[in-house]
């Protein structure tokens, strides 16, 4: 099998705008990672396109640059010709996501991936919330920017923590800020008007944040992993940015069952969602709060092979191919933490 490993161009792509610093490392750890464990599987051709600034990813077996000069969109075109199938590695922000997820789809080859009305949906945080609300998903109540702004909005006991103002689109935490005070979020709202028609906001939820790993597949869900996710929270001024660090993959294993029946119901809800996906989740005592459903590689996937002893790009492969999929029964589930603060990133593996 020839597998496109279709990865969001660094220097712009579908757009000018190259990835924030914090995606660009999460987003190559990700590339790396889908690459040593496919390169392991026999019969299996892994091709990716690389921007030309960057290193050479050495197992792919086919590496194409991509420079200032390129047209990325007529290459990944052109390649997809020639593959069988192809999973994206690629943010939500600004469409990336779903662009790379149309050409997929006007191709030859097998999407490994969510299909486009599932992207759309979980690229949008407004969507999903409205999605979750009408099929009775715990989620927290979100709000556009602009319309609370243009309402005579008054907070209720939900926003009794504060608020968190991010993207519709945004990936990961990135451009996602905290405040304590509601007058002082609609100062910042006024000095940033781009944000009113992009941002939504949220309580901020208190509880220990958590991501599940899972394999979706026509409604169903599989639980690879229950991650606790590391999450810091820096104060500059009147308002503080939220910062991912990384996740212990595995480190909430008690959850599994819990984890299990909310994956399965949120499948059934988006039955496009497929292959390997991220949700994000806040755990308060009995109540799961969704936080975001990422149809995608997430940055837990990193440590998924040591964490369970399998290799999960084959998983990913079995679950196209078998109608009648299930986990292996020997599964392991050693924590494993990722780290991805900073200019140097670690795996470091602890037993829990």
């Amino acid at each position: 099998m020839k597998i496109l490993l279709l990865e969001y161009i660094t220097a712009g792509g579908l757009n000018d705008a190259p990835l924030p610093a914090s995606l660009l490392r999460e987003g190559t750890l990700m590339r790396d990672a889908l690459l040593q464990d496919f390169s392991l599987l026999e019969d299996v051709e892994i091709i990716t396109t690389c921007d030309a600034r960057m290193s050479l990813p050495a197992q792919a077996s086919q590496a194409v640059w991509i420079d200032e000069k390129s047209n990325p969109m007529e290459i990944w075109q052109g390649l997809l010709q020639t593959c069988d199938a192809a999973l994206i590695v690629a943010p939500e922000t600004d469409g990336a996501l779903s662009g790379l997820t149309k050409i997929i789809e006007a191709s030859k080859a097998k999407n490994l991936g969510c299909n486009q009305y599932a992207v759309d949906i979980a690229s949008s945080k407004y969507a999903m919330f409205e999605m979750l609300k009408n099929t009775n998903i715990l989620t927290m109540p979100t709000y556009r920017a602009n319309e609370l702004m243009e309402s005579n909005f008054v907070p209720d006991e939900s926003f009794k923590h504060g608020y968190v103002v991010k993207p519709n689109d945004g990936a990961g935490c990135n451009d996602t800020f905290y405040f304590s005070d509601f007058s002082v979020l609609l100062d910042w709202l006024n000095l940033n008007p781009e944000k009113q028609a992009s941002n939504v906001i949220q309580p901020f939820q208190t509880g220990i944040p958590a991501s599940i790993s899972v394999l979706c597949k026509a409604g169903k869900a599989w639980v690879l992993s229950c991650n606790q996710q590391m999450i810091a929270i820096e104060t500059k001024a009147n308002r503080a940015s939220i910062q991912y660090q990384g996740s212990v993959v595995n480190g909430l294993s008690t959850y599994q069952a819990t984890f299990e029946t909310l994956a399965n119901r949120i499948a059934k809800a988006l039955p496009g969602l497929n292959g390997y996906i991220g949700i994000d989740v806040i755990v308060n005592g009995e109540a799961i709060y969704v936080v975001e459903i990422n149809p995608r590689i997430t940055t837990s996937y990193i440590g998924l092979r040591e964490s369970l002893n399998c290799n999960p790009a084959q998983l990913i492969l079995d679950l196209i191919d078998n109608p009648t999929f299930k986990l292996p029964e020997n599964l392991a589930n050693k924590s494993v933490e990722i780290s991805v603060n900073g200019l140097t990133e670690h795996k470091l593996s602890r037993h829990g």
